[in-house]
């Protein structure tokens, strides 16, 4: 046997073996693709949940789930519904089912205030749970005010003209100094807001009789129960988005201003929120865990009561519980915020929906429930409870062409991170009870020694009371006994530091922050403004998708076959023209 010849079997083999890894790669990449072909959805509505709908968008896209949401407000959302131009929408409230009083006569008579008549089915499903915080501007020498606090009586008269400097006396009763002689500019949504509705309710069933006063004062007639449409008077602003009220009050020219957003807007970028007092008599902040504790007190249709889940308005919430709930933990302005999505039933079929984008929105659906839910309260929300996950699942079995795999009943196969096994929202277990200088009554420069409350002048306050809350779906309020953990303030600065002072160390504004685009570390702040700070990176463990490790091992085969195969094929080359005696 030649030399050559002995030498071909290795060669085959060789080739074999490359064609099988590259093949196994191929394989590989195959099964990092999504099982389910590329689907767009298009859907609309609240400015509130975009910042939560925005990420979970981002974390299915991935599966071949392609969403373009447009963060326009409740209102528009519900409208873009009914017109049929969405696969679905965000509202923070159900449809209208009579004339928001609230909206001024050219809104009304533009028609957007009016009764919402249902024509395509639709489930509501409950996605998120949040505060609707107070963000605001105040420097007091050159420095930004992070720990303001007011009452809800305080907070009442601001929004409806009777407080309007910062320097009233209530306010100074309040916070416990005296703010500068400025004027209050309060700053609320100009179009049909869910925020709006939800901080009107809290109004028109916190102070009845001031807020129909204020209403009929403005546009003649009261505002019912809520509206979207918030009435403003002289010296308000009114802006058109969650995002834009935020940047209007950050913004340099936005001194003295105080509005309505959801928290993750002042979270997102470390601005203050004011510490509302609660009915246990602590100022609290919305925070998940404040917001969870809270919402154990929200009534949900048929999870509270026998609504059936064919009922339109099945998981619709009742937050009179909330407003009123003293557990000395709890956050007043807490709500939940839903998706209207479509449902197979006696109404028409919503237009240009296919089997394909309900399989595409219900594994969606599936996600936010189930995984979605472990973002929350880094996104500035609060994750929602079983009840309502389970009848967000039972309510995503019927749009068509559903494919989630989850069992509603037994929740087996949703990878839920906040519910333990007994399904109960962990959050409640370790939420942590209000620093007793947090009461109401203590000083600003209040201090804990030997686990009670002191000021300079020495002087105590505040009551110790209130305990855990029950009912309503969330169970009941973890334990709020005295002997709980005590919160952190997020607003305040390291132990040792200027209380206004920002956690940036700039006056707060115009600070540009350099963010890693894998993983999402801010590495570098004030770049805008010549005093670049580098930032303490976090170890972070950038999870590698399956697509990514395929990729990474089929480029290693690549390499290792132009390093191999040259040399082989060209010693091969070489022996054929020795035999040959040169020949060409």
């Amino acid at each position: 046997m030649s030399r050559e010849a002995a030498r071909r079997p290795l060669t085959r083999l060789f080739g074999v073996l490359l064609s099988t890894l590259l093949a196994a790669g191929s394989m590989l990449l195959g099964q990092a693709t999504p099982a389910h072909a590329a689907v767009a959805l298009t859907a609309s509505g609240s400015s509130w949940a975009f910042p939560a709908i925005d990420q979970w968008r981002q974390d299915v896209g991935p599966q071949g789930i392609q969403i373009d949401f447009n963060a326009v407000g409740s209102a528009v959302g519900r409208q873009d519904w009914n017109t049929g131009r969405n696969d679905f929408s965000a509202s923070d409230v159900p449809f209208r089912t009579r004339i928001d009083t609230g909206a001024n006569q050219a809104t009304q008579g533009s028609g957007q205030a009016g009764v919402e008549r249902v024509v395509y089915g639709y489930s509501y499903v409950p996605i998120t749970a949040g505060g609707t915080a107070m963000m605001y501007h105040l420097t007091v020498g050159g420095k930004l005010v992070r720990d303001l606090r007011l009452s809800p009586q305080t907070l009442m008269d601001i929004f409806t003209g009777k407080v309007t400097n910062w320097n009233d006396p209530k306010i100074t009763a309040d916070y416990g100094k005296a703010l500068p002689n400025l004027k209050i500019t309060p700053v609320v949504r100009s179009d049909g807001s869910g925020a709006t509705a939800q901080f009107t309710r809290w109004m028109s069933h916190s102070f009845p009789a001031q807020w129909d006063e204020y209403c009929k004062s403005v546009n003649g007639v009261t505002c019912g129960e809520y509206t979207e449409f918030f009435p403003a008077s002289p010296g308000m602003t009114a802006q058109s988005g969650s995002d834009v009220v935020a940047g209007y009050i950050k913004a340099s020219s936005g001194e003295g201003t105080i509005g309505y957003d959801e928290y993750a807007f002042a979270k997102r970028s470390d601005w203050p929120v004011v510490k509302v007092l609660n009915p246990a008599g602590y100022y609290t902040l919305p925070t998940a865990s404040n917001v969870a504790v809270a919402l154990t007190a929200a009534k949900i249709r048929g999870v509270d009561d026998s609504t059936s889940p064919d009922d339109p308005n099945y998981l619709q919430q009742n937050l009179d519980g909330v407003y009123t709930n003293t557990d000395k933990r709890s956050y007043p302005l807490s709500s939940y915020s839903y998706l209207i999505v479509p449902r197979s039933n006696s109404l028409q079929a919503l237009p240009k929906f296919s089997n394909d984008k309900g399989s595409a929105l219900s594994r969606f659906l599936s996600y936010v429930l189930c995984q979605g839910q472990g973002e929350a309260d880094d996104l500035g929300y609060s994750p929602i409870p079983r009840g309502l996950v389970r009848g967000g699942l039972l309510q995503t079995q019927h749009i068509p062409g559903n494919a989630s795999t989850v069992n509603p009943d037994t929740l087996a196969g949703c990878a839920n991170p906040t519910l333990n096994a007994a399904g109960q929202l962990t959050i409640l277990d370790s939420a942590p009870l209000p620093s007793e200088c947090d009461a109401k009554g203590t000083a600003l420069d209040c201090k804990i020694v030997n686990g009670k409350p002191t000021s300079g002048s020495g002087s105590t306050g505040g009551s110790t009371s209130g305990g855990a809350a029950t009912g309503g779906s969330g169970g009941t309020g973890g334990t709020g006994g005295d002997g709980g953990a005590v919160a952190t303030d997020p607003n305040a600065p390291a132990a040792g530091t200027d209380p206004n002072a920002p956690a940036d160390g700039t006056d707060g504004q115009g600070v540009e922050e350099v963010v890693d685009p894998q993983t999402g570390q801010v590495v570098a702040r004030g770049r805008g403004s010549g005093t670049a700070t580098e930032v303490a990176a976090d170890v972070v463990e950038v999870a590698g998708r399956p697509e990514d490790w395929t990729l990474s091992t089929l480029t290693a085969l690549e390499l290792l076959a132009v390093v191999i195969v040259p040399p082989l094929l060209g010693r091969r080359l070489l022996r054929r023209r020795s035999q040959t005696g040169g020949r060409s």
